[in-house]
């Protein structure tokens, strides 16, 4: 037989012995996984997985922090032992974070106080590894994940995530706070900052995506982008003093981020509109002759999406009225500030879940 022939033979061996689909059955859903989804356990609330790698995503000074010392009070009064390693904050945030802490029974650590280092930190992770300890009533808190794991190195990333999931088998919750991207996807979308290997290793990917509101307050709502237990997204209050409060019903906070770019961009056309509606009302025409005659340049097409945006019963503050022309479309009239506040209340109550 020659040397051929022996290839081809030994080819159709392995054809017929190996299953053509063997890549794709590696990621069947078995009902091993399906029972652990059923039979997850959370530390807190139904958003943190107990035994889970958690990576929790936000902007600058998006509130991961703040609402993470929240949920540190909490589990820590559920009995479990937290510790809370921040190395992304002030010395005067440490002092506030410390007499948190102190009240609410977990361990703060903060390497660049006391002499320390991510470095030291992580070393201190490995000598874990040997530890024979149970860890299901432990949670590490990583603040923040680029600290300690270089996220766009990705040889370095999968090395320190390797480490965490080693943790994680032995009981342990661990929860990481990481940055977006400055800018978001196609779809307004947040991305996490670092490798693709921060979405694959994390057993949840949350994204916290928060709405600056009028008084001053912050909203907060989660968005789980993976996940491999049965999560439920929340949106969360934080007032001026950093307290948090969970909010009955989800706000699409993405959407009201959306809404509040659109205003800032359409200051100049809203305000340019108000003055010519002011003393009588005027259609979509006639704004834009207007236009043209004053020199201000907003094309049809922009003009009418204003209008639209703005009107009463498309958004929570609207600016004008909307009611059908005489002979074809529609005339824009001022609104009442009483009528339009109230028509504002009767959109928080009823549509802000899914605005």
């Amino acid at each position: 037989m020659s040397l051929l022939e022996k290839l081809q033979e030994q080819k159709v061996a392995v054809s017929q012995s190996e299953d053509p689909f063997k890549g794709l059955l590696t990621m069947e859903v078995t009902e091993e996984i399906i029972q652990n989804i059923a039979d997850a356990k959370f530390a807190w609330r139904q958003l943190i997985p107990q035994g889970h790698m958690i990576v929790l995503c936000a902007e600058a000074n998006g509130g991961k922090t703040t609402l993470m010392v929240h949920i540190s009070a909490e589990i820590a009064k559920d009995g479990y032992r937290v510790l809370y390693i921040n190395a992304d904050a002030s010395a005067s945030d440490i002092k506030y974070y410390k007499h948190h802490a102190m009240d609410y029974g977990y361990t703060l650590i903060n390497p660049d106080l006391t002499n320390g280092s991510a470095d030291k930190v992580v070393d201190e992770l490995r000598h874990l590894l040997v530890n024979n300890s149970d860890f299901s009533k432990t949670v590490i808190v990583l603040d923040t994940l680029k600290k300690f794991g270089d996220m766009m190195n990705k040889t370095k990333s999968k090395d320190f995530n390797s480490l965490l999931r080693t943790l994680t088998s032995k009981g342990m919750t661990v929860i990481c706070l990481a940055h977006t991207n400055k800018y978001s996807d196609k779809d307004g979308k947040p991305m996490y900052e670092g490798t693709g290997d921060t979405r694959n290793d994390f057993d949840e990917l949350i994204y916290l995506i928060p709405a600056r509101n009028p008084d001053g307050t912050t909203t907060i709502t989660t968005f789980a982008d993976k996940k491999r237990a049965a999560i439920v997204d929340e949106s969360f209050l934080i007032d001026a003093d950093r307290e948090i409060s969970v909010l009955e019903s989800r706000i699409d906070t993405l959407a009201i981020k959306e809404y509040q770019r659109h205003l800032q961009e359409d200051e100049g056309v809203i305000q340019f509109i108000l003055a010519n509606i002011k003393a009588m009302s005027k259609s979509l025409t006639e704004l834009k002759a207007i236009a043209s005659q004053s020199g201000e340049g907003y094309s049809r097409n922009k003009l009418e999406k204003v209008l639209k945006r703005y009107t009463a019963g498309n958004c929570p503050n609207p600016k004008w009225l909307s009611s059908p022309a005489v002979t074809y479309g529609h005339k824009y009239a001022m609104i009442d500030p009483d009528y339009a506040e109230e028509l504002t209340k009767q959109w928080g109550g009823q549509k802000m879940e899914k605005f």
